[in-house]
């Protein structure tokens, strides 16, 4: 598995199926970024990890750029090398999709290759640098590349597996969806919200804090809670880290709200449930747009999974996500959505009843769903109609 943006096993994603491959008697080798205070080399889970360094500015043109380079070099040679060992197997995680060299020399050597399609990263790219970057065109054509390369592409979402046959040009039978979604277990950690009517809602944050995600917004959601809602005891949970994290304390700061949140950083990932358990709210600020619109994401599968109430824009994907578990405003309305969360706020028994719904659709997005079609969709590779996966297989 190669693995350009994030550190392993931060990934959620490439955690889970990495390791629902090594149960399934695959051995799984993730070559991904090195982290502050990672080792280069360790195992876990059973899973090896061979780490590599990355440039630290990574958000400006130049620096996506000089990150790209460094990490194409780095994952091609390691890639490679792998593949000299005999791994039978080159599994593509993006953004970005520079990896098809290697993909379509796995071919030539008589591997499968198999493209995870993580995110849009045409459209990443015309969010952070306009439609008309030299970035977006370059990147659409790696992206078909890219799937070409693929005996097998993962898509998260069927707005994503429409895009790999009609934009991508592959294969409809080739194409699976793999959701992202918490484990089961993590769903019996989900606690009674709290009752009654409230003067200090709690309400958390969870993702990264980049344009796209429309954090820039949240101080202005605090505010419309104090000043127009009669909601001054109102806090926020803000966990993630990103380039907005400086931007959103001035502004709260400004705004006389900077103790009223709290921003936590990267925590681990069985930390995140914890926090999210002192939550009354969940909100997810992303705006409308080609990305978010068909992007699932992952913070809504982890508020239902914590049985919280959610509030959110009505994205496409957003809302076969939750369905009937979250209250929804128009995209890019903050008005609405801080109009939601005080109704919710002042309204105990609906708070509770979408809390219900909110574990019921949960338990609808289990990882161990998706696990089921991973392990189908290399199942098709080796060949077979079924999976046993008994014997090491690499």
């Amino acid at each position: 598995m190669l693995l350009e943006n994030n550190p392993y096993p931060r990934d959620i994603r490439v955690r889970n199926e990495a390791e629902s491959l090594r149960a399934a008697g695959y051995e799984v080798t993730v070559i991904a970024p090195r982290g502050d205070g990672e080792p280069a080399r360790e195992t876990i889970a059973g899973v090896r990890v061979r780490r590599f360094r990355l440039p630290r500015e990574r958000h400006s043109a130049a620096g996506f750029l000089a990150e790209y380079a460094a990490a194409a070099v780095q994952l091609h040679l390691l890639g490679a090398l792998e593949l000299a060992r005999g791994a039978r197997v080159v599994h593509l995680h993006n953004p970005p999709d520079i990896l098809f060299p290697l993909a379509f020399g796995a071919r030539v050597a008589g591997r499968r290759v198999v493209f995870d399609h993580h995110d849009l990263a045409p459209e990443l790219a015309a969010e952070k640098f306009g439609e008309d970057s030299p970035y977006v065109r370059v990147l659409a054509l790696f992206e078909r590349l890219t799937i070409a390369s693929a005996h097998a592409v993962l898509s998260t979402n069927e707005s994503y597996r429409e895009l790999a046959i009609g934009r991508g040009g592959a294969d409809p039978e080739s194409v699976r969806i793999v959701r992202n979604g918490p484990r089961a277990s993590l769903l019996a950690g989900a606690r009674e919200p709290r009752r009654g009517v409230l003067d200090d809602p709690r309400i958390a944050f969870v993702g990264e804090l980049e344009p796209q995600d429309g954090v820039d917004d949240l101080p202005r959601l605090l505010a419309l809670l104090r000043d127009r809602h009669g909601l001054a005891g109102a806090s926020l949970t803000v966990i993630g880290s990103g380039s907005r994290a400086p931007a959103m304390r001035r502004a709260l700061a400004e705004l006389g709200l900077g103790e009223r949140v709290r921003f936590t950083g990267y925590v681990p990932h069985a930390r995140v449930f914890a926090l999210l358990a002192d939550a009354d709210v969940c909100v997810d600020p992303a705006p409308r747009g080609p990305l978010n619109d068909r992007s699932t994401m992952v913070k809504i599968g982890e508020y239902l999974a914590a049985g919280r109430p959610v509030v959110a824009y009505e994205l496409l994907e957003t809302t076969r996500t939750a369905g009937g578990a979250a209250l929804y405003a128009a995209g890019g309305d903050i008005d609405a959505l801080a109009e939601r969360i005080a109704w919710l706020a002042r309204s105990p028994d609906e708070r509770l009843a979408l809390a219900t719904r909110a574990r019921e659709r949960a338990t609808q997005l289990v990882w161990e769903h998706s696990e089921r079609e991973l392990l189908r969709a290399y199942a098709l590779l080796d060949g077979r109609s079924g999976c046993t996966c008994s014997g090491a297989k690499r």
